[in-house]
């Protein structure tokens, strides 16, 4: 048998009170505990093994809640875990769609700046063939003035022989 002075109970008991977060359950467990001890300073057997029977089965509460905490823990961690592969999911699709897009936009400029330059040849080269055909018809304008020219001469000069009434040589226009 175990003697317990009431120094010792008095030691005892608030130090299971002294927990940060005591539980419902357990204080209910603490006054059914003080009531259950004698009011004199011996224990025996039976009151022995019912003290340990209720701080086992106390354990067992504690021991459940633990678990349903540690359940509750890795359920709340997976949860995280797959919120974050969500996201991280979420952002590869993004950048994948991004990076789609960016593709497409380079390809629609670079076929853009192919017309574009392939618009440019095609009207340089109408530029060319318009400038080569302004200078043959300005030749043609200019031997057709110079051909013109020498015929009107040549009939100014002629002209008193068609005509005997027009003076004879060159006649200058004023």
């Amino acid at each position: 048998m175990m003697i317990v002075t009431e120094a010792q109970q008095s030691r005892r008991l608030p130090r299971r009170r002294q927990r940060n977060e005591p539980m419902e359950e357990e204080g209910l467990q603490e006054e059914e505990e003080q009531q259950h001890i004698p009011p004199h300073n011996t224990l025996d057997m039976t009151q022995m093994q019912e003290a340990i029977g209720r701080l086992s089965q106390q354990y067992m509460r504690i021991q459940e809640r633990q678990e349903e905490y540690h359940s509750q823990y890795m359920k709340n961690q997976q949860e995280q875990e797959e919120w974050q592969l969500r996201m991280m999911n979420k952002q590869s699709e993004f950048e994948s769609k991004f990076f789609v897009m960016q593709e497409e936009h380079a390809f629609q400029a670079h076929e853009s700046f192919g017309k574009l330059a392939q618009m440019q040849a095609e009207n340089m080269r109408a530029l060319k063939e318009f400038t080569t055909l302004q200078e043959a018809r300005y030749e043609v304008q200019a031997d057709y003035n110079i051909n013109s020219q020498i015929k009107l001469n040549y009939i100014g000069e002629h002209l008193h022989n068609m005509d005997p009434a027009f003076p004879k040589g060159k006649v200058r226009l004023k």
